[in-house]
């Protein structure tokens, strides 16, 4: 690509976004760059099921942006128009771009269910630490919605943290061969588990207090009424949904982005990182997606800059579910 690059927009701080900033701003060429994000801060998706109340951990966006010299908007992207190069803010600003660098990363699938409004309400993709680190201390009973071995680890996780912990799913067949060796491990580390329910509603006026769940359906002849329905106390509900790339606000976004090395391309819209993964949905682990995120911010700013991009090879999803799931049994076994 042409490294004469006057003007780059990116939204997303995370792994994938801050490695394209640093990759950029180390070439010491001069460039105009404002970096959005829609909070103030930003806490690794790779450490939530692990340190996820050591908030040293967190980094400052506006920190980060004096550190490189660039201009940070803390504020929502609404929705963007490509044709047009408009960026369209929740706080009615907006901006006009030449070259844009999207790494917003992933968000969970939204359930249909009553009451998900209320404070100790997380999407685990999106949990912010600052305020479930303020819950942890005064609750004790919490409610996992699992779907991926990250929200099994996750539980594990809370119940070192000596919390009650209840996992509902469907079923942990996402687990393999080991599905059975880690319901066993669940249950020996007093993990409540709840197979073959689905969460119903989250009751309380306007923090969590408890939890309806309702048996799935065995098939289409049993109507809801006629179903198990459990309500237990909780004041933390964490939903571990299915994942997808935070890409809703391109307003004209087509299917066919163009593969360029390690990122997508979509005109003068460039993809990188979680953001960049239309099969995310398939995955059921994803905390080392960073080393994949670090790679591509990396490779796309030296594509900007006129550089060699570097190759790197990919890890097979399923090598990493089998070393995962033995760090547990080595860790918790």
């Amino acid at each position: 690509m042409n490294n004469e690059i006057d003007k780059l927009t990116v939204i997303g701080s995370g792994i994938a976004g801050s490695f394209f900033l640093e990759t950029i701003v180390r070439s010491g060429q001069k460039i105009d760059i404002t970096l959005i994000d829609k909070n103030d801060f930003y806490f690794p998706k790779n450490r939530i099921s692990k340190d996820l109340t050591d908030l040293k951990r967190v980094k400052k966006n506006d920190q980060l942006a004096k550190k490189l010299g660039i201009k940070f908007i803390c504020a929502k992207v609404e929705k963007i128009n490509q044709k047009r190069k408009k960026i369209y803010l929740d706080n009615s600003q907006k901006l006009g771009f030449e070259n844009l660098v999207i790494a917003s990363g992933i968000s969970n699938r939204k359930i249909e269910i009553k009451g998900t409004n209320k404070e100790g309400f997380f999407y685990l993709a999106e949990v912010n630490p600052f305020l479930l680190k303020v819950l942890l201390k005064i609750h004790n009973e919490t409610v996992l919605f699992v779907n991926s071995l990250e929200g099994i680890k996750f539980s594990l996780f809370l119940r070192s943290l000596q919390k009650e912990v209840r996992i509902v799913a469907a079923n942990l067949e996402f687990l393999g061969q080991d599905q059975q060796e880690i319901k066993n491990l669940l249950e020996k580390k007093g993990i409540v588990l709840y197979l073959g329910y689905n969460l119903k509603e989250v009751i309380g006026e306007k923090s969590v207090k408890a939890v309806k769940i309702i048996k799935d359906a065995i098939d289409n002849s049993l109507d809801e009424e006629n179903l198990p329905i459990k309500v237990f106390s909780s004041q933390l509900v964490f939903i571990d949904s299915i994942l997808y790339p935070n890409l809703n606000f391109l307003e004209d976004l087509k299917t066919n982005l163009e593969k360029k090395d390690f990122f997508l391309n979509y005109g003068e819209v460039y993809i990188i990182g979680d953001a960049g993964k239309p099969d995310i949905k398939n995955q059921k682990c994803y905390t080392r997606n960073s080393l994949r995120a670090k790679n591509e911010g990396a490779a796309l700013a030296n594509y900007f800059l006129g550089s060699e991009v570097s190759s790197f090879d990919l890890e097979n999803q399923e090598n990493i579910m089998r070393e995962e799931i033995q760090d547990i049994y080595d860790k918790e076994g």
